[in-house]
């Protein structure tokens, strides 16, 4: 019979309050495997067949490496923007940033896309380079057509709903039916509970780089003398962005967490510049950052 349980879980709360993402995000390698150049070499060295492989790369480093690095600034900010959810790339953030991140994620496909126009407008003068580049070892055949090589490459958001647990409905006995809708929820739980854990070792993270980079930091004490321990912009930068992302990393609503983001404004407040210059300030930041740090130790083992 179809069995439902109305039963309030942390999973009905984030069904209500937090999506689930994910990105795929696919290139071509321009690498190939040489069949004929890997047994040349193992026969050279006596080996064995399988003691070598020769993969040769297909084009010079620089033809995909705007595109690579393009593909990995956008996976890194998206995980800096999402939260850890299963063992399978799924990540989460809250519903109600999903427009927001939609449209950032609709500017960086425009640039991953555009620098792979700019590719492909160039790939038949790389083909024809490589045959002086790789002089024996070319093989057309290692090259796809214009119209395969295009398809390559992609850049995909997709985006569903956190499972409710507690308006499973199946077929089978309320016995059973209870036993699964407990261990989905448990599992549930336990995603939650790492993706909370994320938030607070992100804001412990930042702040012992505070308290420890101020702490140890001596400005020059004359003319031609150098600083000792600097520390750089990214110092703050880096409080700066967690503090932007944060209202799509509480999932829960935690009012905790929205504390803890006003205060991180406070040791973001002065740039880098002001807090070498300023003994007064540094040591008044520091002291703000080792105050979040002390608050963190209820929540961060």
């Amino acid at each position: 019979m179809n069995v439902a349980l109305p039963i309030p879980t942390v999973s009905n709360t984030l069904a209500s309050r937090a999506l689930i993402v994910s990105v795929s995000i696919s290139q071509w390698s321009g690498r190939a495997f040489d069949r004929r150049i890997t047994s040349e070499v193992n026969k050279t060295h006596n080996a064995a067949s399988d003691a070598s492989r020769v993969n040769k790369m297909l084009l010079p480093k620089s033809a995909l490496e705007e595109i690579q690095k393009k593909a990995s600034a956008i996976r890194n900010e998206f995980n800096a923007r999402t939260l850890p959810w299963l063992d399978d790339g799924q990540r989460v953030l809250a519903a109600e940033t999903w427009q927001a991140h939609t449209d950032w994620f609709r500017g960086q496909r425009t640039e991953f896309e555009s620098l792979v126009q700019d590719f492909l407008r160039s790939y038949p003068d790389y083909i024809q380079a490589a045959q002086q580049r790789l002089g024996d070892m070319f093989n057309p055949s290692d090259y796809p057509s214009e119209d395969e090589i295009s398809k390559k490459f992609g850049i995909e958001m997709k985006t569903m709903s956190v499972p409710d647990t507690s308006d499973m409905r199946l077929s089978i006995s309320d016995a059973q039916a209870e036993q699964i809708r407990a261990e989905a929820e448990r599992t549930m739980q336990e995603a939650a509970s790492r993706a909370v854990s994320d938030v607070y070792r992100r804001i412990r993270d930042v702040c012992e780089r505070m308290v420890e980079r101020l702490s140890a930091y001596q400005p020059a004490k004359g003319k031609g003398d150098r600083a000792q321990n600097t520390f750089r912009n990214s110092l703050v930068e880096n409080v700066r962005d967690l503090i932007k992302v944060m209202p799509a990393l509480n999932i829960t609503g935690d009012p905790q967490l929205a504390e803890l983001a006003d205060k991180l404004g406070k040791i973001a407040h002065h740039d880098a510049d002001v807090l070498r210059v300023s003994e007064k300030v540094r040591k008044d930041t520091a002291a703000e950052a080792k105050a979040i740090l002390d608050q963190m130790n209820a929540f961060v083992a």
